[in-house]
């Protein structure tokens, strides 16, 4: 039976995506198609690539792959794109999908057309970089006659795109619909991030329906998609998130 995982979008919560394919890989689980939006694009194109998620988290965590979706760093679009592609170059250099090991599709938001367009042939560090465009903290990235941003604005967790294409479809979901205390809305940051995260739930929802197989810790929520000072918490998280997700897994593929 072949195996889909969609890898939502969230920043810095990136890093529970490697802790589920660890979990997943550990228990002989292998997707033989991914699709990314934002940070799980980036986390699926190194997987895809044949990097192991011991070595994604070793570039995620000391590149500061993941750190491209802080709020520290140069704040101008053009110098974030930059680094990023300096960056994806350095561990993507043939920039195609032509050699991945896996199907791969990346999804991003075209503001011409105000539609989700997906990828699986063309310039890949391209579509990266624009799935990765956070507006506001990223310029929009220009690809022959459009521009594109963040697929997270349209489609944070890209479901649809691979529900034919594969029998078991496991949707790994960045941000979960969690209730907040009052305490949590006193800043103009917590209410802004709950803002965001509340849009991108809406478009997230129908996605989580078609999946077979959700896994969205709960306990996430803690951690800001632009805080990274809990990389390695983040990702053992996603490990038992993982593991919990094998029995069901293994019950579907029979």
């Amino acid at each position: 039976m072949r195996i889909g995982i969609a890898l939502s979008g969230g920043g810095s919560r990136g890093m529970v995506h490697i802790g589920v394919l660890k979990a997943l890989e550990e228990n002989g689980i292998y997707p033989d198609i991914i699709s990314g939006t934002s940070a799980g694009a980036v986390i699926g194109a190194l997987y895809v690539h044949g990097y192991s998620p011991e070595k994604i988290n070793e570039i995620s965590c000391k590149q500061s792959f993941i750190r491209m979706f802080s709020l520290k760093i140069p704040n101008t679009g053009f110098a974030r794109h930059k680094l990023l592609r300096k960056l994806l170059e350095k561990y993507l250099p043939d920039n195609t999908f032509n050699h991945t090991l896996k199907e791969f599709l990346v999804s991003v938001t075209n503001l011409n057309s105000g539609l989700i367009d997906t990828f699986e042939k063309g310039p890949m560090i391209d579509y990266l970089v624009a799935t990765s465009s956070i507006p506001i903290l990223f310029e929009p990235v220009p690809i022959g006659d459009f521009k594109y941003v963040d697929g997270g604005v349209l489609m944070n967790l890209p479901a649809a795109p691979i529900r034919d294409r594969c029998d078991i479809l496991i949707g790994v979901n960045l941000v979960p619909l969690t209730t907040l205390e009052n305490s949590e809305l006193k800043t103009v940051r917590g209410i802004g991030s709950r803002c965001f995260n509340l849009a991108a739930l809406n478009n997230i929802k129908p996605q989580l329906k078609i999946c077979d197989i959700v896994i969205e810790p709960a306990e996430i929520h803690a951690f800001s998609r632009f805080n990274f000072k809990h990389c390695a918490k983040m990702h053992d998280i996603g490990y038992q998130a993982g593991l919990k997700a094998v029995k069901r897994i293994e019950e579907l593929r029979g």
